[in-house]
């Protein structure tokens, strides 16, 4: 078996949210290349970075208190002594992994830089918006519309100013301004927020 479908099945078995899960990576991925297209990066450390970046997030692979960065990393390295990657390529893909979260400074290579931009745009915009509100009830953190709303408004004000890319902020500044817009209707729809 090769590395790409050992991921897939990892992934598979995670228990992660659709939400969260296979698609956010796969996003993270096509978003990484876009946005570092400029550059000739190795496309194998983006692939293997947004596959598993979150990996220690997922119900089946997290352990309480333990940094889903760091977790992430940890599987990967263990996933890692079966196959023979360069070992510069494996330690730029768990720099990428453990320096992914808008909360971490970015990492030193350029995947990393790009899969953090990536990661951390994934989080504003529609897509934003839409993930967001399929987690209500699902994430402690948001348990009602209402938390949605607030969480959005915060990742509206707080996220963009992370993205360290020129291209990455570009497009955080429209996804702001989509999400800006979204709350501007919802208020008004909903008198003041008043009848969610």
């Amino acid at each position: 078996m090769d590395i790409t479908k050992e991921i897939n099945i990892l992934l598979s078995k995670s228990g992660a949210h659709p939400v969260l899960g296979f698609k956010h990576c796969q996003r993270v991925y096509h978003m990484a290349r876009e946005l570092s297209q400029h550059l000739t990066l190795d496309d194998e450390i983006l692939y293997i970075s947004a596959m598993l970046h979150d990996m220690g997030k997922y119900p089946n692979y997290s352990i309480p208190n333990v940094d889903h960065a760091l977790r992430s990393k940890g599987i990967a390295a263990n996933l890692f002594k079966k196959y023979k990657l360069e070992a510069n390529k494996v330690n730029i893909i768990l720099e990428a992994i453990e320096f992914h979260m808008h909360y971490s400074e970015p990492g030193n290579s350029d995947e990393a830089i790009y899969i953090r931009d990536a990661n951390i745009l994934d989080n504003l915009g529609n897509i934003g918006i839409m993930k967001i509100f399929s987690l209500v009830g699902q994430d402690e953190l948001i348990t009602s519309p209402e938390d949605a709303l607030l969480r959005i408004q915060i990742f509206a004000e707080a996220l963009p100013k992370k993205v360290y890319s020129k291209t990455g902020r570009r497009i955080a500044v429209k996804r702001r301004e989509e999400i800006m817009r979204f709350l501007s209707g919802i208020k008004r729809q909903t008198s003041e927020y008043a009848w969610i």
